[in-house]
């Protein structure tokens, strides 16, 4: 298996004949369809991947399936205020993962829908009701990897009218912070890339 930039696909001296299969890191620039000897899976976070590992690459139906890797589903709902600020929550020592550290409003998808589970992580772990609420983005789902496990991570971006938060069992703490904050503290693993897939575009500049 080979991983490359998308930049660099199609190989401008051809296909190497080693590689079983082809991993590109993006999306290629050009559509042009390349002549393969190998399966080809594009947009790839190369970060759920471990030097050694072996994986099984589906270039006709875009999967790569990582044996003894599983993958479990999840939502990350950031809470704004009205003047941009997110709400993180401190997690707490009684959750099966990540003990201590921020996150935003999680848990595992049970509905069915990912925008069902997060309205209803909202409202179990802050009590705020959907009245209160408006969805303003839904990012691309982010993948972050914990040892022998892939969490398929939904980001949402929800806007409140109320900001008093009240906490259930799964966290001890709660601060509504500038977004920047994210990189300043023990996080769960990939929280400030689910921000950044759903974070307000900045206006162009003049």
């Amino acid at each position: 298996m080979l991983a490359l930039p998308a930049l660099w696909w199609p190989p401008p001296d051809g296909v190497p004949d080693a590689p079983r299969a082809f991993l590109l890191q993006g999306l290629p620039a050009t559509r042009t369809p390349a002549v393969t000897l190998a399966p080809v899976v594009a947009d790839i976070d190369m970060d759920v991947l471990r030097e050694g590992e072996s994986a099984d690459v589906d270039g006709s139906e875009g999967t790569v399936l990582l044996p003894g890797v599983t993958e479990t589903e999840v939502v990350t709902t950031f809470l704004e205020r009205e003047d941009g600020r997110i709400l993180l929550l401190q997690r707490s020592e009684q959750v099966g993962s990540f003990q201590g550290r921020w996150a935003g409003v999680s848990g595992f998808l049970e509905d069915p829908t990912p925008l069902g589970q997060a309205l209803r992580e909202v409202r179990e772990e802050t009590g705020l009701e959907r009245a209160e609420l408006t969805v303003v983005a839904e990012g691309r789902p982010v993948y972050a990897r914990d040892k022998a496990q892939v969490f398929v991570v939904h980001p949402y971006r929800i806007r409140t009218r109320r900001t008093d938060v009240r906490l259930d069992w799964e966290h001890t703490a709660f601060e509504w912070v500038d977004p920047g904050e994210i990189r300043h503290r023990p996080i769960v693993p990939k929280l400030d890339r689910a921000w950044e897939s759903v974070r307000p575009t900045p206006p162009p500049k003049e």
